[in-house]
């Protein structure tokens, strides 16, 4: 069982819920729904206490997500990106103290929403290893760095204030850091600055609500302690496992989320359907029950992975080497979830049959949890993980 939430969270993902509920989920980007996330104070859910947000632990964070993403998948898919963002912060292994205390201010006293602007078109997944095109100069004045590229996938654009951007750095010397290990940095951009522009995203199949938007930076000037962290492009992360970690957590609870929120939707639909001569709910048919107990059994094994994975990260606070051992199970977690919620929607729209092909929540959910595959870690990526270490441990 999840431990029951504090009771300042618990009221806040209350008046959440009930704003949230006042708007129909749609195929749109609706931009009332941030403004309800941060009307409700929820904003402040990963700033930790001491810089005056609410602290929320892996765990909390988690329920939180799957919560909202029973409700509207899209509206929890946008909010778990500044969730790991920010959330990640306070348990990395390295992070540089003047952009920390910025964007934590710029949460806490303006509302501000942050994510990580990273995939660009044609480039692969950087979870995968791709090296950035967007290219990172340093200022002509001096006093900080210029930013060129595009990034494309990047969640609830039109709400963002800040974004994480991953760059090639070029230090001036001709070789714009196209060498065998070009350095890569990551960079805190403020996206009220000059030279950025918002532009539409894709027509997905799925989470169409979430505004996954194309971010182009036109020469834009970043202050020289912007720079979040440096490394070569053949060097792990020097924030440690806590992103990767913070990043796999909020997918698998986005995406329980909407698999719990159409177990919910279809089994209130068995119990009022009555075909026939309405004598017999479709509840009543053994082979509804049994649909019903596949999706639940795929669900709550889901559920348990992934809260047993974030009580053992928080568990391990401040030893950042058994954090690293637990990535993979927050990985798993990720896997278990995301597949859990694929298997569940389509044993929900079997149980319904011809109205939940209809356009409605269980169309919808059909259709969202289908994203959940396409974030990383992909499946194969980490079985093929799981499977070295296996053969690893062996030798």
């Amino acid at each position: 069982m999840v431990p029951a939430l504090r009771p300042a969270l618990a009221d806040r993902l209350a008046d959440a819920c009930g704003r949230l509920e006042a708007f129909e989920p749609g195929d749109a980007f609706d931009p009332r729904v941030p403004a309800a996330l941060v009307a409700a104070g929820f904003h402040l859910l990963p700033v930790p206490a001491g810089a005056g947000g609410l602290g929320a632990t892996m765990s909390e964070a988690a329920d939180v997500l799957a919560t909202l993403g029973a409700l509207d998948g899209s509206a929890a898919l946008g909010f778990a990106m500044h969730v790991h963002s920010v959330g990640s912060i306070a348990d990395s292994a390295a992070w540089p103290g003047a952009p920390r205390d910025r964007l934590y201010r710029a949460i806490v006293d303006g509302g501000a929403l942050v994510n990580n602007a990273s995939t660009e078109e044609g480039g692969g997944s950087p979870a995968r290893g791709a090296i950035p095109g967007t290219i990172a100069r340093r200022d002509a004045a001096g006093d900080g760095w210029r930013l060129t590229g595009e990034k494309t996938w990047t969640t609830w654009l039109p709400a963002l204030r800040f974004a994480f951007v991953s760059a090639r750095i070029d230090e001036g010397d001709g070789t714009a850091g196209y060498g065998l290990a070009p350095a890569v940095g990551i960079f805190l951009v403020d996206l009220d600055g000059e030279g950025i522009e918002r532009r539409p995203g894709f027509e997905a199949m799925g989470m169409r609500g979430s505004a996954s938007g194309r971010l182009v930076l036109a020469d834009v000037h970043v202050p020289a302690d912007a720079l979040v962290s440096r490394r070569l492009a053949v060097e792990p992360d020097p924030r440690g496992a806590a992103p990767g970690a913070w990043f796999a957590m909020a997918v698998a609870a986005t995406y329980l989320g909407v698999g719990e929120g159409a177990r919910r939707t279809v089994a209130r639909w068995a119990l009022d359907r009555r075909p026939g001569d309405g004598s017999t709910a479709v509840a009543e048919i053994p082979s509804v029950q049994l649909r019903l107990g596949r999706l639940d059994a795929a669900l709550r094994a889901a559920r348990i992975v992934l809260f047993d994975a974030t009580r053992r990260w928080e568990a391990a606070a401040g030893d950042q080497a058994g954090r690293a051992r637990l990535a993979p199970d927050l990985a798993l977690a990720k896997v278990t979830a995301t597949n859990a919620a694929v298997s569940a929607t389509d044993e929900a729209m079997r149980i319904a049959g011809g109205p939940g092909f209809l356009s409605g929540r269980l169309e919808r959910a059909f259709r969202d949890a289908r994203a959940g595959l396409i974030n990383p870690p992909l499946d194969d990526v980490a079985l093929a993980g799981f499977g070295r270490a296996v053969l690893e441990a062996e030798r």
